[in-house]
């Protein structure tokens, strides 16, 4: 099974829509080998989505993809991981979550410079802006505000 050529074979497909592809992977689920395709969009519509799917499932062979393997294709998503820097540098003005010694919870990302992110959280009511080092985040996402 050839990781890249999949992914060589499907950018051409998400173009038309202009998307892109966020990860892909092997795993295992359930007892299940399964291939993992994200797509980078906060959302995509179910029947878009299929008609994807359907278009890049004729343009694999079985050297492509091994025939034990399921192929999963699905979006980010709105809640997605912030793990490199170039994450945060699109997240800016966006509602995140993010765990560190100094804070756990959401707020708003004001911005990212020089390895520091300034968070703006709500406190018991009180509006306040947070500063925290990249190498002290432990772990972050995008969320969804209510």
């Amino acid at each position: 099974m050839n990781l890249e050529k999949m992914k060589e074979k499907l950018i051409p497909i998400l173009n038309k829509s202009e998307l892109s592809i966020y990860s892909i992977r092997t795993k295992k689920e359930y007892g299940e080998k399964i291939v993992e395709i994200l797509i980078d969009t906060d959302s995509i519509d179910i029947n878009d989505l299929e008609k994807i799917h359907l278009e890049y499932i004729e343009t694999l062979s079985d050297d492509d993809m091994d025939p034990d393997y399921f192929l999963e294709l699905s979006s980010v998503g709105a809640e997605r991981p912030l793990k490199k820097k170039e994450d945060l540098f699109k997240a800016v003005g966006k509602y995140m979550y993010l765990e560190s010694q100094k804070f756990k919870g959401l707020g708003t990302l004001v911005s990212f410079v020089d390895d520091i992110l300034i968070l703006e959280i709500n406190e018991k009511g009180r509006i306040r802006k947070i500063e925290i080092k990249f190498d002290d985040a432990k772990k972050m996402r995008t969320a969804i505000k209510f």
